[in-house]
């Protein structure tokens, strides 16, 4: 069955967009992305901060310039002093964040928000405990999703590198991961996820394969 993927953007009044919530950024160059929904803002709030004297950087993403996905922080220049992502919530800018290892501003039109700098080192001081859960377990749980844009292609050559380690490796592919499923397989003592990387943000049994490919050889 084929699928068509069809892009949604808001539209908005000048009047809905607060504009000037980004004059308390910080520094001198601002790295400017957002997710699809607000793509169409970019220009705008790139011409704002340029008023404000700010160097804005806009890089290729995803798919266009300046876009982001969860997945995907191409977009944002960490060399950047501020990184800004025009975004509905935290779910993209956290995981942006964590990928970068920077602290981003979040902001919607109508409030900045911001990934902070504790929130990263909490999320990092997780991925050391699954980490060190990962090495020594030794039954392994899969994850595998059919989604388009989230199946990994290499899954059998991770697989085997991660059976190198002397673990026994179960794989399990869906289109859906349904975490209430776990409790089927209590022999898994650790899942690997290998789709979204917001799966992993809150549930302490999975941990993401970018967390582990060090281990692989």
């Amino acid at each position: 069955m084929k699928n068509l993927f069809i892009e949604t953007k808001r539209k908005f009044k000048d009047a809905e967009i607060n504009l000037p919530l980004l004059d308390t950024l910080p520094g001198k160059t601002i790295s400017l992305a957002a997710t699809i929904q607000y793509i169409d803002l970019v220009p705008k709030v790139k011409s704002y901060l340029e008023s404000l004297n700010k160097k804005v950087i806009i890089k290729q993403g995803a798919h266009h310039k300046a876009h982001i996905l969860g997945c995907n922080s191409t977009a944002l220049d960490k060399t950047s002093d501020t990184l800004l992502i025009i975004t509905d919530g935290k779910f993209h800018a956290i995981n942006n964040a964590i990928q970068l290892q920077k602290p981003i501003f979040v902001f919607n039109t109508k409030t900045l928000d911001k990934v902070t700098q504790a929130e990263i080192d909490t999320h990092n001081a997780k991925t050391l405990t699954k980490q060190k859960k990962f090495l020594s377990a030794k039954f392994i749980g899969l994850l595998i999703s059919t989604k388009h844009g989230q199946h990994h292609k290499q899954i059998h050559k991770i697989k085997k590198k991660i059976q190198a380690l002397n673990k026994k490796v179960y794989t399990f592919e869906s289109n859906s991961i349904n975490t209430a499923e776990f409790e089927n397989f209590p022999q898994i003592q650790i899942w690997i996820n290998t789709a979204c990387f917001g799966l992993a943000q809150d549930d302490m049994r999975i941990i993401n394969l970018q967390d582990i490919t060090q281990f692989l050889k």
